[in-house]
């Protein structure tokens, strides 16, 4: 393992200070399903200093909002979430996505942020996996299963800074491939910031969702393709909708075509597969990936039958 340097702060304002005084030589460290991996192997992008934050107290809840969302805590992991009586009753959609990300035995050490944090590996195993650029190319993505969720519901990310705090969406935290201090990565947060809470709208009356999945195997396997959805009825039509695709690039994508295509319709007869075929038009696979295409769009048809 590549030797490091540890610290242990008692707080998020000692944290941030410790970021802010290694820049990009130091990572926070969480549950560090992603950061040990980077350290065993050697690998350049792993750091030289690691903050370790899960002793902090203030990371570390579920608590339903003033206003009836729903906060998690930074270093809240994957299980708790799914286990949390509070998240089961308001969120079920929450629980049901939480279920799919890769196995038991990460989901009891991955943490809610480190989840969404996770940098993408895009795969170049013989080509099979190009990284996605703006034309549409697509990638096998790693970005956390849970990210999809926030981005159909429009949650919120809060974060600290060594000068204070701030908050910002999610489709902005994760634009896909960007340069910060120096380096790509798939999220806009500096090294000195860190990830402090989820907050989650409250549920909207008349909303359904799910979320598909389509990978090899039940557990740790990344999606070959999957799609979170989020409708709202009203009197029988969709007044609105939350469409966004994962696995298929190096951020959480949103199909704006097929939410105006929803919009105003009734959610029976053929309008899932009608629905399927306007989906990714613009996209374009490569030799090897041809089939992430149609699995998408099978997930979609596949998530809107299932709300039928």
């Amino acid at each position: 393992m590549k030797p490091v340097t540890l610290y242990k702060p008692a707080s998020i304002a000692e944290a941030t200070q410790i970021l802010s005084h290694h820049g990009p030589e130091a990572a926070v460290y969480a549950g560090g399903t992603d950061l040990l991996i980077r350290l065993k192997n050697r690998l350049n992008a792993a750091p030289k200093y690691i903050v370790d934050i899960k002793e902090i107290g203030d990371l570390k809840f579920i608590r339903e909002t003033p206003e009836g969302g729903l906060a998690i805590g930074a270093t809240t992991t994957i299980a708790e979430v799914e286990q949390s009586e509070l998240v089961k009753r308001k969120y079920p959609l929450l629980v049901e996505t939480f279920k799919r990300i890769s196995s038991p035995e990460l989901r009891n050490q991955s943490t809610i942020a480190g989840d969404i944090m996770q940098e993408v590996w895009c795969q170049y195993l013989r080509g099979n996996y190009p990284c996605w650029r703006n034309g549409g190319y697509l990638c096998y993505g790693a970005i956390g299963d849970n990210s999809y969720y926030h981005s159909v519901m429009g949650g919120r990310l809060c974060f600290a800074v060594y000068h204070g705090d701030a908050a910002i969406g999610l489709e902005a935290l994760i634009p896909g491939d960007v340069m910060v201090d120096g380096r790509v990565q798939s999220h806009v947060l500096h090294s000195d910031e860190i990830l402090t809470e989820v907050v989650i709208p409250p549920p909207r009356a008349g909303s359904v969702g799910t979320f598909q999945k389509i990978r090899p195997r039940g557990v740790w396997d990344f999606a070959m393709a999957s799609v979170a959805l989020n409708l709202h009825i009203d009197n029988g039509a969709i007044g609105d909708a939350r469409v966004i695709f994962g696995g298929i690039a190096v951020a959480p994508y949103r199909e704006h075509a097929v939410e105006a295509f929803l919009k105003g319709k009734r959610l029976d007869g053929e309008l899932p597969q009608q629905a399927a075929a306007r989906a990714l038009a613009n996209a374009a696979p490569l030799k090897y990936n041809e089939h992430k295409v149609e699995t998408a769009r099978g997930a979609l048809a596949s998530g809107l039958a299932a709300l039928a």
